[in-house]
């Protein structure tokens, strides 16, 4: 009997390949998501530092009996405050977007490991049908012997009790 060979060899390992490939997706969009929240808290650590620093000025202006406060500072900062606050809420919009993708990607990968499981349960199930159909072909084979030496004693013993 000829040994076992998987019809589906080709197909399996284009089909692990794209697995591979939307997995490799999968982790992109991941490492974009983490990027993102880097950036965000990037940006809520410099707000939190203008904060910081605005309120130590007012502390210190207080203390000092001036109340001398300077306008266009306070506007600057204030406004860069706005702008670091709209870059999160874009980098926070983005997030979103990278989260309906990275869901869609892990959807394909389902998918693909699904297709992947029943190829090599279909490849299992077929060796495992070749095993038994090549045990049964031994099996076959010895009895076939067994019989042929059985013929053949029993002609021998024919022979002898004619003989004598």
């Amino acid at each position: 009997m000829p040994p076992f060979r998987f019809r589906f060899e080709s197909l399996l390992s284009l089909r692990c390949r794209r697995r591979d490939e939307v997995g490799g997706e999968v982790g992109k969009a991941t490492e974009a998501i983490r990027r993102v929240d880097e950036q965000i808290d990037s940006l809520q650590q410099q707000r939190d530092a203008v904060r910081v620093e605005a309120a130590q000025r007012f502390a210190s202006t207080g203390s000092g009996g001036t109340n001398r406060v300077v306008v266009d500072r306070i506007l600057q900062e204030g406004r860069y405050d706005i702008q670091l606050s709209l870059e999160q809420n874009a980098l926070r919009d983005t997030r979103a977007k990278l989260e309906v993708e990275l869901n869609r990607r892990r959807g394909l990968l389902v998918e693909a490991e699904a297709e992947v499981k029943q190829l090599e349960r279909l490849r299992e199930t077929q060796m495992a049908e070749h095993h038994q159909l090549q045990l049964q072909a031994d099996q076959a084979e010895a009895d076939d012997l067994t019989t042929a030496r059985m013929v053949i004693a029993q002609r021998q013993a024919i022979k002898k009790r004619n003989a004598s």
